[in-house]
């Protein structure tokens, strides 16, 4: 239960979060928000991911 109530929050954040991204860029179109709203939403990704605690295995090798 206290995954499926983290990951409701996790998904109203992230609709907050694009919708206060998209009224930003269009009162203030300047070419920072370009590099910061990208920078947002990795770390935001990287807080949720972490927290939720999935983890991926990336290899770069096929070891077995």
């Amino acid at each position: 239960m206290k995954l499926f109530l983290k990951c409701i929050i996790y998904l109203l954040l992230i609709v907050c979060l694009t919708a206060a991204t998209v009224l930003l860029y269009k009162a203030h179109p300047e070419v920072q928000l370009a590099f910061i709203i990208p920078g947002i939403f990795i770390f935001a990704y990287s807080v949720i991911n972490d927290d939720i605690g999935v983890k991926q295995k990336l290899r770069f090798s096929k070891e077995k």
